[in-house]
């Protein structure tokens, strides 16, 4: 598996910065690692192994325990370039994880970003698909940390997390982790990465947002997106406001997404048409990635899945799963077991 991502870019930067520029060449010239992408985001892209190897010689030659925690504590503003503005000029901190989620594919298209929204509690969820490990434990640790960042950045709140996960195994001593995401409720070896908040954290003001910049940065952000994103470029807020019905316990139909896109039925049929699609194909689409990702984690059921993706009983959930990829969701989430 690739990993596209601009954390090695951002790593090797701080370190030459630092004073150590011997041993970010030395790395590179080790591992024979790529020159990074010129742009308004650095990025570098290498297989997954050799990318978890380049930050672990890294911390360890550096002997630094808390690398990816201690790099997005000083990477410098703005090094996500149109994801990072977009989500830095969003409304409150609801659309600052809305615009994380949506735009992530602009800076990596290996790595995954889903909300989920239960009882008093709203989930950002990160994962690699297929990689129980995720990215590695100071990746991992850096991608739920900068975006921790900028909530508190953007809302001009000291924000804690209700609780965290991580992919990877616990270090020896959690003691910096637990300091900075102001809460020891965390878990290790949860198959995925993942940031909770009190739901009511979601309407927190983003201070000093200009919400006459945001929609030209959505737009453009929604050219730049790839695939799922040449249908959501033509249109836009499709996919997303068929996960936040879902995420809301709203039934996702085509009237209700239309009104919540500000377009008629009618409107959002033709855009449809003209795109030789179908709301029922796009709504698929979005339950089976859902599903595919809710399987991951233990913790719940299938039948919670199914609530969770809007299906009123268990068995009207498992008929689709079959048909998309024919097998049952039990027996998914037991090969992927396997697997890992």
């Amino acid at each position: 598996m690739l990993i596209r991502s601009p954390f090695l870019p951002l790593l090797f930067e701080s370190m030459r910065a630092n004073g150590h520029e011997a041993i970010a060449d030395g790395i590179q010239r080790e591992l024979e690692l790529p020159a990074p992408t010129a742009g308004l985001v650095s990025e570098m892209t290498v297989p997954l192994p050799t990318f978890r190897a380049a930050v672990s010689l890294a911390a360890e030659r550096l002997g630094d325990e808390c690398l990816g925690l201690h790099l997005a504590q000083r990477v410098p503003h703005g090094s996500y370039g149109l994801l990072e503005y977009a989500a830095r000029n969003a409304p409150d901190v609801g659309e600052v994880l809305n615009r994380i989620a949506r735009y992530l594919p602009l800076v990596s298209d290996t790595t995954r970003i889903e909300l989920r929204k239960l009882e008093q509690e709203c989930s950002l969820v990160h994962f690699v698909p297929e990689e129980p490990g995720a990215m590695g434990r100071h990746a991992n640790e850096f991608s739920l940390a900068i975006i921790l960042r900028v909530v508190r950045e953007a809302s001009q709140v000291a924000v804690s997390a209700r609780r965290v996960e991580f992919a990877h195994s616990a270090p020896a001593d959690i003691t910096e982790l637990e300091r900075f995401f102001g809460t020891s409720n965390i878990v290790f070896d949860a198959g995925h990465n993942l940031l909770a908040f009190e739901e009511r954290t979601l309407s927190l003001p983003i201070n000093g947002s200009d919400r006459a910049l945001l929609p030209w940065l959505d737009s453009y952000a929604a050219t730049m997106l790839p695939h799922e994103s040449a249908l959501a470029a033509r249109i836009p807020g499709l996919h997303e406001q068929i996960r936040l019905c879902l995420q809301t316990k709203e039934a996702p139909t085509l009237a209700e997404v239309a009104r919540r896109m500000q377009l008629s039925g009618r409107t959002l049929q033709r855009r449809l048409q003209d795109a030789r699609t179908s709301f029922q194909d796009v709504l698929d689409a979005v339950r089976r990635e859902l599903a595919e990702s809710y399987l991951s984690d233990p913790k719940l059921t299938v039948y919670e899945i199914a609530l969770l993706l809007g299906y009123s009983h268990r068995s009207g959930f498992e008929r689709a799963f079959m048909k998309w990829c024919g097998t049952t969701p039990r027996e998914f989430r037991l090969r992927r077991a396997r697997a890992s």
